[in-house]
């Protein structure tokens, strides 16, 4: 009757809690543990063992503790009557009977030894072999049993006495773990190592009895003398591992994390991120982050920092998440701002020329002005002034709230505070906001969180004006797509040379990139976001990518064509002399027709300064003098060996109508082209001179040094 009563009084729901003595387990997405923290009392457990028959140590503990666990129903009741009169007759416990089952109730429910604790134990016991199988309770057990020191549970136990995973250990290891669990502090082989190896031989003697090893197998494992070697717990990607028990904690209402979490973090793509950062920062005498994030879920894939996390200066620094200036990186979102407010389509024209707001002189990076510009060709040069207009026009408090709401979550001052250099990069950022907020263009537009910040066709145009051709020979010098996959990127550069970014993302992946200085943030010429942030996304992003493979944005509908004046970038009027085709936003871009072309009164064509012209001080029409912007004079590029078509990439400014340019390498007549149109021509190891010359006799060269990878 009281068997039956309590059967049903006594709840279970307890017994089967997962809560262990344990800290946190922090896992990568693949399972492997990156961390394992202490738990209360400075406990080392692991409980993420999974009992197998055929592992050496379930063979063990079965044979020391229970050897007909496999067969009996939670208790053996006739072990219990003789233990009961046994401890009667001699006044003191004399056995226990318990079986691994009973001993599993009280690892997991602790409880005084009492005779009603007893009762109730095997009660329990009853009913855990009910709900559960057998390995299930022998993990419940391994995963609980104190191993001496800090050690609890089998992982630990093994790691913690020989340095190893619970399922590598030996029969003369696992033998000597089993054997501790009756008298953990007696057996710890770091103190009586000869009484450990006595109990091992039992424990061993009875794997033999019941024939679970052979006399052969019993006598080489007594003469193994087992080397007591404690490793180190697990400490993986300590960067990222710090970052996630800080979010961990923030959303903790215990001090004390616990629990076992499979992470975002993708082991290739560490190792990956963490040799490129490294092997950066020991060339270029700077720190390096870098951050890998899956654009679809904004999961994070790999976080890396440079240096020796245990260096007591600023080893810990994690610089990932350290805010800094951004530099040109948010010339991207105002973009996209301006388009979806239909300011500019990317082949309309912007203004570079010497401008002051109220005693603010923006200047470009390389000190020159280009005169009319297409939007496109201002994002791909990052080019300041047009920008900055750009910004003007739109108005910095909606440029500031739609930055807010990409996740920056630095920006502290109200939208007014920044002015008009929020165009150029004023805006503290960190390199994982950075790169969430780009993960937006990559994923049409929408945030992490599901709210629409731009629209698909002005994303998917940033990313196409940021894809082209001429950006690989940014990178590395020359046309090297048959080698990149294609991404859309974008450098930065903050004021006086303090940080270096770079940003790629394609459908699938954002790679980010800063280099600088962890402490005092002092300028460095060599920080330029295309020489020394740029090398080391692409290092990331060959890896990642199999090259010229990946898949490429579709582009959405409501990007379309039209013919516009090949001036102004506006829509033709039918007037303008020369038009091209101009892609638009249906929907969002503006249809305002060329104001600069019209007839007169005679019907002869006229180019009108009005107030559309006024904002390009009298640009239209003027020359400036012929010389070659790209390569710039002394640039050095990098011959990949094995490459196929690697190729030198031209270009000229002051040459807007349309002269032939003769080009020379190394006083050879290579080819000819007209007006602005690049120049391309084979790479060749050594030192050569470039040099073009205009039918009117005006003339421009520079030196370049082509070496091997």
């Amino acid at each position: 009757m009281l068997l039956a009563a309590s059967w049903f009084v006594l709840d279970w729901s307890d017994v089967g809690s997962n809560v262990y003595p344990g800290g946190l387990v922090l896992r990568d997405d693949a399972g492997e543990v990156l961390r394992v923290s202490l738990g209360e009392g400075d406990v080392d457990c692991r409980p993420y063992y999974v009992a197998d028959p055929d592992d050496w140590i379930v063979k063990a503990l079965v044979a020391s503790e229970d050897g007909t666990f496999w067969t009996h129903c939670g208790v053996r009741p006739l072990s219990v009557l003789r233990a009961a009169c046994q401890n009667v007759f001699y006044r003191r416990r004399i056995s226990g009977a318990s079986t691994i089952t009973m001993q599993a109730v009280r690892l997991i429910r602790p409880h005084p030894k009492t005779l009603w604790w007893k009762f109730k134990e095997a009660v329990y016991a009853l009913k855990m072999e009910r709900a559960k199988d057998k390995r299930w309770i022998l993990s419940q057990y391994l995963n609980r049993a104190p191993y001496g020191s800090n050690l609890i549970g089998i992982e630990a136990a093994a790691h913690g006495w020989f340095g190893k995973g619970a399922k590598d250990l030996g029969l003369s290891e696992a033998a000597l773990l089993a054997g501790m669990v009756q008298a953990p502090s007696r057996f710890r082989p770091d103190r009586n190592y000869e009484r450990a190896l006595k109990r091992r031989d039992y424990v061993l003697g009875r794997m033999e009895s019941l024939g679970m090893i052979t006399e052969e197998q019993r006598t080489a494992a007594e003469s193994v003398r087992p080397v007591v070697c404690r490793s180190p717990r697990p400490f993986k990607a300590p960067y990222f591992c710090d970052w996630m028990m800080r979010r961990l904690a923030k959303d903790s209402a215990s001090d004390r994390l616990s629990g076992d979490y499979v992470t975002t973090l993708n082991a290739d793509a560490q190792v990956i991120a963490e040799n490129a950062v490294n092997r950066a920062a020991e060339e270029g005498g700077y720190s390096v982050a870098a951050v890998v994030l899956r654009v679809d879920t904004g999961a994070v894939q790999a976080m890396a920092c440079s240096g020796y996390y245990f260096d007591n200066v600023n080893g810990q620094v994690n610089t990932a998440l350290a805010p800094r200036p951004a530099g040109s990186t948010l010339k991207p979102f105002l973009t996209a701002l301006a388009m979806d407010r239909g300011l500019v389509t990317p082949e309309e024209r912007l203004a570079d020329v010497p401008t002051a707001f109220r005693g603010y002189c923006p200047a470009n990076f390389d000190a020159q002005h280009r005169g009319l510009v297409t939007t496109r060709n201002a994002l791909v040069l990052s080019l300041n002034i047009p920008f900055v207009h750009l910004l003007k026009r739109l108005g910095v408090d909606a440029f500031g709230t739609t930055l807010r709401e990409l996740g920056f979550a630095h920006m502290t001052e109200p939208n007014e505070s920044f002015g008009l250099g929020m165009a150029i990069g004023n805006v503290e950022v960190t390199l994982l906001e950075l790169a969430t907020a780009y993960a937006t263009l990559a994923r049409g537009g929408v945030s992490e969180k599901g709210d629409r910040i731009f629209s698909a066709g002005s994303v998917y145009l940033v990313s196409d004006m940021l894809s082209g051709e001429e950006r690989s020979a940014v990178a590395f010098g020359h046309i090297a797509d048959v080698k990149l996959p294609k991404f859309a990127w974008k450098t930065g550069t903050s004021s006086a040379y303090r940080d270096a970014w770079t940003v790629a993302w394609n459908p699938k992946y954002v790679v980010g990139v800063w280099c600088g200085h962890k402490f005092g943030g002092f300028g460095d010429k060599t920080l330029v976001g295309a020489k020394a942030a740029a090398p080391v996304v692409w290092s990331i992003v060959r890896s990642l990518n199999p090259p010229g493979g990946g898949a490429w944005f579709l582009k959405p509908s409501e990007v379309r064509e039209r013919t516009v004046c090949a001036l102004t970038g506006l829509l033709a009027n039918g007037c303008c002399p020369k038009t091209e085709t101009g892609r638009y936003i249906a929907g969002y871009s503006a249809s305002r027709p060329c104001a600069v072309h019209a007839l007169d009164a005679g019907g002869k064509l006229v180019e009108r300064n009005d107030a559309y012209l006024s904002a390009f001080s009298g640009l239209i029409g003027k020359a400036e003098r012929l010389a070659i912007s790209k390569p710039e004079n002394d640039s050095v590029f990098c011959f990949v060996s094995g490459m196929p078509q690697q190729k030198i990439v031209c270009q000229v400014v002051g040459n807007p109508n349309g002269s032939r340019l003769w080009w020379f390498v190394d006083g050879v007549v290579t080819g000819e082209t007209c007006g602005l149109s690049p120049f391309v021509f084979d790479m060749t190891l050594g030192t050569h001179v470039i040099s073009c010359t205009s039918e009117e006799g005006v003339y421009s060269s520079v030196r370049i040094v082509v070496k091997s990878e």
